[in-house]
């Protein structure tokens, strides 16, 4: 059973910690690929790029923050 999407409000990575957070974390659980997803994009990213919610685009897209 997968997770509910959590709000968009809701941060990825919790920037007091820099990591993930809970409800993002239970949301990925089990998942295999984030492109699976019909909102992310299919570019690869590199190291260091995180999603970044590209309003135009309505995809999440590997960017720096």
């Amino acid at each position: 059973m997968s997770k509910p999407l959590p709000g968009l409000d809701v941060p990825v990575v919790n920037p007091q910690t820099g990591q993930m957070t809970q409800a993002w974390y239970e949301f990925f659980q089990g998942r295999q690929k984030l492109t699976q997803l019909s909102d992310f994009s299919t570019v690869a990213p590199t190291n260091g790029q995180v999603p970044i919610w590209n309003s135009t685009t309505k995809l999440w897209t590997p960017g720096t923050n």
